[in-house]
């Protein structure tokens, strides 16, 4: 009984903080969508709130959150070794080129966690970009189906890539469908939208595999709040042409209200996977959901419509999740769960 209770306030923090992440973008929309702002000011005015809240946080509770310092980071760097392993034999028969690589190898093996940041630092700040740019020119949940696509299929690649090609394979496939069945392909379709909204779903995809690289390395908190910071930074120069004879207030009073909830949904994605041990099996089937939590949200903000074809595709999504969820775990994985909440 205390396990399910326990896996019940996982899973629910693990979809309140889905919920908040999608809910810090369609506060900033209607800024963007009137041309108050542009996507890189809207984004870049969430950092300006989120970042310093967020490093407060975290300095406040360093010593119970037992994260690894930068420098101690234990990061999986096996394949990033063969590649640079690779390049070296490569560059033998030119010497300079060599003694460069040879100095930045050496750079890096001191600093392994600079590499392991860098995916997700890019990631995380493009994404968020790109999904200010394009929810003014798609429907809300649209935007977020085609961007889910791309995490769905690099799971869908991992599937094939571990001769897993059954239901593993056919689950992500089922998700992939429901997606693209919130695309409004009947109706005329902004094409800078869709090509943001694909740049957006590489993105998504770099962002959760870096995570993962951060999560392994002991580093995940500190490398959001590096991303957060690093956002704030490249964006800080588009700040100089917010509108500050009009409509200061309202970009100010939008801007904590978005900087507190991204900070909320990076809080309830830790309390979810950390404390609260959500396993990752069933984080990742949770984290299809995505479209299907946007279409609420953008229901209930900003008033879009949900039309039949695209609660087809959200039933769709739902079902493939929880099946996901209960069928594709192996049995070492299912003992594990059941030991880790009995």
């Amino acid at each position: 009984m205390v396990g399910s209770l326990w896996l019940l306030a996982a899973t629910s923090a693990h979809i309140a903080g889905a919920i908040f992440q999608r809910t810090t973008t369609a506060v900033m929309q209607p800024l963007t969508a009137d041309h108050t702002l542009v996507a890189v000011q809207a984004t870049t005015v969430t950092y300006l709130f989120s970042a310093p809240l967020y490093w407060v946080l975290l300095m406040a509770g360093r010593r119970r959150l037992q994260e690894n310092r930068l420098l101690d980071a234990v990061p999986h760097t096996e394949r990033r070794d063969r590649i640079l392993s690779g390049l070296s034999h490569a560059l033998r028969r030119c010497p300079p080129a060599h003694r460069l690589l040879s100095r930045f190898i050496e750079k890096e093996k001191k600093h392994r966690w600079v590499l392991t940041v860098l995916p997700f630092l890019v990631g995380f700040v493009s994404a968020n970009l790109l999904a200010q740019f394009y929810v003014t020119r798609l429907p809300f949940s649209a935007g977020n189906a085609i961007t889910t696509l791309g995490p769905i299929t690099m799971a869908m690649v991992i599937a094939w890539r571990a001769d897993r090609k059954g239901l593993p394979l056919l689950l992500p496939l089922m998700s992939a469908v429901g997606a693209a069945l919130m695309i409004p392909w009947g109706q005329r379709i902004d094409l800078l939208g869709v090509l943001a909204a694909l740049a957006g779903a590489v993105s998504s995809a770099v962002m959760v595999s870096g995570g993962k690289a951060m999560a392994h390395a002991g580093i995940l908190l500190k490398g959001t709040g590096l991303s957060m910071v690093a956002g704030l930074l490249l964006g800080a120069p588009s700040l100089l042409w917010l509108p500050w004879s009009g409509g200061i207030g309202e970009i100010a009073i939008r801007g904590s209200i978005a900087g507190v909830l991204a900070v909320a949904g990076s809080a309830l994605y830790w309390l979810a996977q950390s404390p609260l041990h959500l396993p990752t099996r069933l984080a990742g089937a949770l984290s299809a959901n995505g479209p299907a939590l946007t279409s609420v949200v953008g229901l209930a903000l900003l008033g879009q419509e949900v039309v039949m074809i695209t609660m087809i595709g959200i039933a769709t999504i739902l079902v493939a999740s929880v099946l996901n969820a209960a069928l594709t775990g192996s049995k070492d994985e299912e003992a594990a769960e059941i030991a880790k909440y009995n």
